[in-house]
């Protein structure tokens, strides 16, 4: 009964901000000139639950909410796509591959996507629409891996499970000149760390990696933290370090914060971020530094966008634009180009 009590005060929270916000939005406009409807409440349906999840005296609220999701993925893409759960280095794993018959740009490559979620939560689960439509928009398999997630599993056991899932494609004759790795927030930053671990520890190394909102300061540092909270979803009004991921481990070590590493060697990035997202000075300073270590980098800032847009608004055209760009990337690279900003315009 309290599980069913706690699911109702986090409905009620989330009723109540969209109405609020519907009355603000009538009297004084949108947030941000030109989002739509669906654009606005989104977002402010986001931030109610986690915020109100996140109040609940049973910690465990969240998770058992997020467990319980196994959304079918629509119509359009059941026709072209398959989504099959097969482990992979222990881990249950998602592994999304284009129907037979349905044709792709490049079906020999492959995306290992990290799902994102301040490495607290989420899940393949949690990103299948998302996944599934990058997939079928790059023609691409993508192999989702459900790695381990805080506070029963603490840094740096989300960078183990994800250099053995990768490891473990190698091993099973995945070519890393056609693997990308790639995913969004908490997973972005994960895919950038493991890249530097892999670096480091001589293994070889993927055709290119694409972040979507990457999480790369666990310290959290940026001015956008302050300048974009009001056209954000993140519950983020105390800022402080990720001590449920880190513990008492220092934020700024690379492993946990990318935005400290040193990017020599790295293959090319392609970086996207909204211009309203609290963390959206994680990628700007990430592609910076990247760029001051010789990394090919292509930073796409969409203007008006808020965190991981692409996964929350299907059918936006920035999303779209996204997939379109990612498509050109891994096309690009997949076929030995050098990868220019010049090359994908």
């Amino acid at each position: 009964m309290s599980g069913l009590a706690s699911t109702l005060r986090i409905l009620f929270a989330v009723l109540a901000a969209l109405l609020r916000r519907c009355w603000h939005r009538l009297w004084h406009g949108a947030a941000v000139p030109g989002w739509e409807w669906s654009v606005e409440l989104r977002a402010v349906a986001l931030r109610a639950f986690v915020a109100a999840a996140a109040a609940e005296p049973d910690p465990n609220v969240r998770n058992r909410l997020e467990s319980s999701v196994n959304p079918p993925l629509p119509r359009r893409l059941r026709r072209v796509m398959e989504v099959e759960c097969s482990p992979v280095a222990g881990l249950t794993t998602e592994w999304h591959r284009p129907r037979r018959g349905s044709i792709g740009l490049h079906p020999q490559s492959t995306i290992l996507y990290f799902h994102g979620g301040a490495y607290v939560a989420g899940s393949a689960a949690t990103h299948r629409r998302w996944v599934a439509n990058l997939t079928w928009g790059t023609g691409t398999i993508a192999v989702v891996p459900n790695y381990r997630l805080a506070p029963e599993h603490r840094f740096p056991a989300a960078l183990d499970d994800a250099v053995s899932v990768y490891s473990a494609l190698l091993a099973s004759g995945v070519d890393p000149a056609k693997l990308f790795v790639a995913g969004d927030s908490a997973g972005g930053g994960l895919a950038a760390a493991l890249l530097l671990r892999l670096r480091d520890e001589g293994v070889a190394l993927s055709a290119g990696a694409i972040l979507f909102s990457p999480y790369t300061d666990l310290e959290h540092t940026g001015a956008s933290l302050w300048e974009n909270s009001g056209t954000d979803y993140l519950p983020l009004g105390e800022v402080r370090a990720n001590t449920e991921y880190l513990g008492d481990h220092d934020p700024r070590d690379p492993y946990a914060s990318p935005l400290h590493g040193d990017f020599t060697g790295i293959p090319p990035l392609l970086v996207f971020v909204g211009g309203r997202e609290m963390i959206r000075d994680d990628s700007t300073r990430l592609a910076a530094a990247a760029e001051r270590d010789g990394v090919t980098v292509d930073l796409e800032i969409a203007p008006d966008m808020y965190h991981v847009w692409t996964a929350l608004l299907p059918n936006h055209e920035e999303t779209l634009r996204a997939i379109a760009r990612s498509a050109e990337f891994i096309s690009a690279l997949a076929s030995g180009a050098d990868v220019r900003r010049s090359d994908l315009d």
